[in-house]
């Protein structure tokens, strides 16, 4: 779960320009207001197929971009939760831990054993290039 977070984060992270991008797009082309005349030379004429095909992929990437603005926004509230969840995992163990007199450095080294209805402390490996913990 946590790797999905991570990646989903990364995801946010490299999209969010390209969101920016289509932000600051659609606050330059305002309604009912006609864009600067292009110069001699700067514009390109297009014939009615491709002016079609041009606005309907237009069309598309403003949709995309409004998904990928949603996904942010859904990420972000996600990650809020996740936050409240693990806040009450958190006061859930150090309650458990209190009633049996146990010592909680970290709630996160503790993991639910359903079948035996219980929080068991997990050993995890060192990290690469950390000394092992005594």
């Amino acid at each position: 779960m946590t790797r999905t977070l991570s990646m989903l984060a990364a995801l946010l992270v490299a999209l969010a320009p390209a969101v920016a991008v289509a932000q600051a797009r659609s606050a330059q082309v305002r309604p009912g207001v006609a864009p600067a005349a292009p110069r001699p030379g700067e514009e390109i004429k297009l014939d009615e197929s491709t002016t079609l095909k041009a606005a309907a992929l237009e069309a598309r990437m403003s949709a995309l971009l409004a998904n990928f603005a949603l996904l942010q926004r859904q990420a972000q509230d996600m990650q809020t939760e996740m936050n409240k969840m693990l806040e009450e995992r958190k006061a859930l163990v150090t309650d458990a831990a209190r009633r049996v007199n146990v010592p909680v450095a970290d709630p996160n080294e503790w993991a639910l054993d359903n079948k035996g209805q219980r929080f068991v402390k997990v050993q995890r490996p060192p990290a690469p290039g950390q000394a092992p913990a005594r």
